[in-house]
C-alpha cells in the first residue's frame, strides 16, 4: 500500500463529465420506444450509479485532502484517465467499423494484453469467455439483433 496524498481533481473531473453524458444518453433513451429503450436504460442507469460512485469517492478523497491508502496501481493522474478515453474510442471505432460480435473480442484481447499486461492464454480465454456471453445473452436468448458493422454491411 502506499499514501498519495495528492486530491485527484483530474478524476472528479472526468467523473463530473461522465455523469453528463450518462445522463444525457439516459434523456435520449427515455424518448426511444419502449422496447428500443428497454437495454439503453438500464444500461444508462447502472453507467450513472458507477459514475457517482466514482465521483463521490473522488470527493471524499479531495476533502480528506488526498491522504489515503490505496493499492499501488502503476500510472496514476490525468495521463491514466486519459489512456482509458483512447481505449473507450478505440472500442467505438471498432465497434462501428466492425460491429459488436468483432470488437468484443478484438477490444477484450488488446486490452487486456496491452493495457493491463495479462498473460497472453488468460487475455485469449477472456476475450472468448465475452464473446460467448454476448452472443448468449442477446443474440440467442433476447433474439436481439447486434450491429453488424459498417464494413460487415449494417
Amino acid at each position: 500500500m502506499i499514501r498519495d496524498r495528492r486530491p485527484n481533481w483530474s478524476g472528479l473531473a472526468i467523473a463530473v463529465l461522465l455523469a453528463v453524458l450518462a445522463g444525457a444518453a439516459l434523456a435520449a433513451a427515455y424518448g426511444y420506444s419502449r422496447s428500443s429503450g428497454l437495454f439503453p436504460i438500464l444500461v444508462g442507469w447502472i453507467f450513472l450509479a458507477l459514475v457517482l460512485l466514482e465521483a463521490t469517492l473522488q470527493l471524499r478523497l479531495i476533502l480528506r485532502g488526498g491522504a489515503e491508502e490505496r493499492p499501488e496501481l502503476g500510472e496514476t493522474g490525468g495521463l491514466a484517465e486519459f489512456g482509458g478515453f483512447l481505449w473507450l474510442g478505440l472500442l467505438l471505432v471498432v465497434v462501428y467499423l466492425a460491429g459488436f460480435l468483432v470488437a468484443t473480442p478484438i477490444f477484450m484481447f488488446a486490452f487486456l494484453r496491452l493495457s493491463a499486461k495479462r498473460p497472453l492464454a488468460q487475455s485469449l480465454l477472456a476475450a472468448l469467455l465475452a464473446i460467448a456471453f454476448v452472443y448468449v445473452l442477446f443474440v440467442w436468448l433476447l433474439n436481439y439483433r447486434l450491429y453488424s458493422g459498417a464494413l460487415f454491411g449494417a
